[in-house]
């Protein structure tokens, strides 16, 4: 009798292995930035929201909400900028990911679907828009009586938001 463990693995099992090995990374690299954005998006509102209740109800002078509210606004459109660099690399990842289960005959059964993330793309760009119109409104209410600015910089960076984040998503 012959020692079977002397023998080299099989080409079409050695492939499958590492296809699967490499499925297993890209699923875990996925998962680690979906799970940051989601505690991002999470904190996000959460921390501008109390920060700005207690700012308007503390005897904040009007001099100081201006700047506060434009830093507020920044800050808020930089961690946008930085949740559009994790959109194009999750959008590579998905399509690593796509790529991999057609080879390994799991399509439509794996973790990578691309219609679930509209719907993540839609909730995002809703909430940082809200959190932008928030620090614009803390930075106009010094300029009493404007307060539909804000309202129109939720929709204007809304559309402006999910548009960019769409054509991220369709990019190859």
């Amino acid at each position: 009798m012959s020692d079977t463990s002397q023998l080299p693995p099989n080409p079409k099992t050695l492939k499958h292995e590492a296809l699967r090995t490499a499925y297993q990374e890209v699923c875990t690299s996925y998962r680690a930035i979906d799970d940051f954005r989601a505690k991002l998006l999470g904190l996000l509102p959460l921390v501008s929201g109390t920060g700005i209740f207690f700012l308007l109800n503390m005897n904040t002078t009007f001099e100081y909400l201006g700047p506060i509210g434009l830093f507020g606004s920044v800050i808020t459109l930089g961690i946008f900028l930085y949740e559009l660099s994790c959109l194009q690399k999750c959008q590579y990842l998905i399509g690593q990911g796509e790529e991999i289960e057609y080879r390994l005959n799991i399509k439509g059964q794996g973790q990578f679907n691309r219609d679930f993330q509209s719907w993540k793309t839609f909730a995002a760009c809703m909430i940082y828009s809200a959190v932008f119109a928030a620090w614009i409104f803390v930075a106009l209410v010094p300029i009493q009586g404007f307060w539909w600015v804000a309202v129109l910089v939720f929709f204007i960076s809304f559309v402006g938001s999910y548009s960019c984040s769409r054509w991220l998503e369709k990019k190859p």
